[in-house]
Parts: structure tokens; sequence; C-alpha cells
């Protein structure tokens, strides 16, 4: 009887995972595997409290496009991104919304550059904003409204997505030249991963340790070393690209969406399976649970939020459906009690053209 040779390319990157593995996990790994949560009821806030869009503002334009949610830590507020598109030019903006007041703060950037999303709102106690030309900014609520100043300039052009690593010293970027780019935060000095074949639309940092996942318009979610720069893992699961890319909070799970509309669930410890498929929707938005690492939340392109426990993953533990909208991101504060989302009316379905984007707020009921 034939044996088939192994694949030399298949053998050392199993290798290289399992070590991957054996480094972040401990060895054996059965005996390092995280507890299952097996709360039965989580607070998913399904309580309608009302709704912010271009109108509320005397001076915001008409066609207004909201990009990306963050809540803060306190204040009972949480910040956004947003465009301005007057003429066919975009310009990309900062903003918080306080629900003591009822307001919208915001600040446009100083250089009108294209806004990308905000990375992260608890370092140094300032929110960052990242626009596509690399500049970064910190926006922060004073007394006299917002206080908008530009933090770093990386240099990086074409940046689609960023996400700081667990320690705050470098950030990481996906970018419309194949790259991914590190950037340390001290030394200013860029590093690169080089493998993706085509545009890479989304990093992410592990919030535990030195991996990170991307994925690209090459169809493929790719894991990497940060401290080597190594490629570990070639995963090709999505049948055309992959759009984003979410890791749960102690970083044992990520879930991927794509443009053929599939969302998938991976278990990092296996590293080369996913644990199921899930709706067949395009979903434009992924958030994981703030208090519970098997709960997350998915926003799709026909109006729908649902609810999935990765313990029972067969159906969605709650769906929250309004036609004739886009959910293009949602997010939950700190307690889980509180939702915000963005929705878009769809104006031309075919043309998936949205006009003066609306932020709709939810409290547990």
């Amino acid at each position: 009887m034939n044996l088939a040779k192994p694949d030399l390319k298949w053998y050392i990157q199993q290798k290289a995972a399992q070590n991957v593995k054996e480094r972040l996990y401990g060895y054996p790994s059965y005996l390092n595997q995280l507890s299952v949560q097996n709360q039965i009821k989580y607070s998913i806030p399904t309580e309608f409290v009302g709704c912010i869009n271009d109108q509320d503002q005397k001076d915001v334009i008409k066609i207004l496009k909201f990009t990306h949610l963050k809540w803060l830590a306190k204040n009972n507020s949480f910040a956004l991104g947003y465009n301005k598109i007057n003429n066919q030019k975009r310009q990309g903006h900062l903003s918080i919304f306080d629900l003591n007041d009822w307001k919208l703060f915001y600040k446009k950037f100083s250089n009108d550059e294209a806004m990308v999303g905000i990375l992260n709102q608890e370092y140094l106690n300032k929110i960052f904003g990242l626009g596509s030309n690399g500049g970064i900014y910190t926006i922060e609520k004073g007394q006299g409204g917002l206080e908008q100043r530009p933090a770093l300039e990386t240099k990086i052009m074409q940046i689609t997505e960023g996400a700081f690593s667990p320690n705050h010293y470098k950030i990481a970027f996906s970018s419309q030249d194949k790259l991914i780019y590190l950037y340390d935060v001290q030394s200013e000095q860029k590093e690169t991963l080089i493998g993706h074949g085509k545009e890479v639309y989304t990093v992410q940092w592990n919030p535990e340790n030195s991996l990170i996942v991307s994925g690209a318009d090459d169809e493929t979610i790719r894991l990497w070393d940060a401290s080597s720069r190594d490629e570990i893992l070639n995963l090709k699961r999505h049948n055309l690209g992959v759009k984003k890319i979410r890791w749960n909070r102690n970083g044992t799970y990520f879930v991927t969406t794509g443009k053929d509309k599939q969302t998938m669930l991976f278990d990092i410890r296996k590293l080369d399976m996913e644990i199921f498929k899930l709706h067949q929707n395009q979903v434009d938005t992924i958030f994981w649970h703030p208090k519970y690492y098997n709960i997350f939340l998915t926003g799709d392109a026909n109006g729908s939020i649902s609810c999935y426990n990765i313990n029972a993953p067969i159906e969605p533990m709650y769906v929250q459906h309004v036609p004739e909208t886009i959910v293009s991101d949602l997010a939950l504060d700190y307690s889980g009690s509180m939702m915000s989302v963005i929705r878009a009316k769809q104006v031309q379905p075919d043309q998936k053209i949205s006009m003066a984007d609306q932020i709709s707020i939810y409290k547990t009921a």
C-alpha cells in the first residue's frame, strides 16, 4: 500500500501553530481549556430609548454616514465617527453623544481626511480616532466642549482598519496595498507583515497575547505572530473577500464575516477548524458581549440584529428586525445594559445608497 507523501507546507504550518498554541495556552492544551459559561439569562438591551440623526443638528448637511461606535467607561455617553459628504468631498469627524443631556458634540479632522474608525477609548483616558492617511487623533469632552489634538502621524497611507496591541505599545494597520503594518508608538518605527495577495480589509490584535488575525479580499484569514512577524496559519473558508474579524474578550474565539454573506466562528485553540456558520445575510458588524465571552451580536444588511451563544449555535438567542434598513455598526456599554445601533435607510437597494444614517439607543427592559 502506497502512503501519500505529507505536504511539507501543511506540516510546517501545523508545527508552527502547535508551538504558538503551547506558548499561549500551555501544554498539554487540554489541561488549559477555559471554563464554559452556562448562564441562561443574559441582559440584551431591547427597550427603545430614542434616536439621533442629522435633523437634530442645525448645521449638519443632508448626507451623513456614521461609522463606528464606542461606549465610554463613564458618564453615560458614547463616541462615534462619521463622514459628511458634500459635493463628493468627504470630511471625517469624531463625536461624543451624551445621554444625560441628549446632545451630540462633534469635531472634524483638521485636514479633512476621511474617518476610518475609533481605535480605543480607555488608553490614557482618551479616545483615539484614526484617519485613512495614518493620522491619529485624541478627543475628549472638556468644559468648553470637545478637545481634539493630533497625537501621531504614522505616514501610512490607504489604511482600512487599526487595532492596538494589549500593552498599547504598538498598532496594527490593515491597508489597501496588501500589507499589514506594525507601528511602534514609542520609536515610531514600522514593520510589515507580507502574505495577503489583495487589499486587507480587517486586522485585529488578540487581547491577551502577540497573535494577530487579518482578513483580505484574497478570501483568506491569516494568523500572525507579531513578535516574530511570522505567518502561522492561512485559512480559506470564505468564498469571497473577508470583510471583518473580531476577537472575543479573552482571545479564544474570533468571528469572521465576508462578501459571500457567510459568518463563521473559529476556536483559536484548534487553529484550523471553524465551529459553525451563521446566517446567510451580509453582516456588517460584530460585537462581543462585554460580560460574557461566549455571547456575540451581529448586525446585517437586512436590518436584523442577532444574538448568538457559541455553546448553542443552531439558532440565535434573540433577533430584532427593522425592515428596509442596514445595521452598519452596534455597540454595548460596559455593563451590557445599553446598546447603540447605527441604522442606514436603504433608499436605492440595488445600489445600496444610504442617506442620513440614524443611531438608535436601547436599554435593558
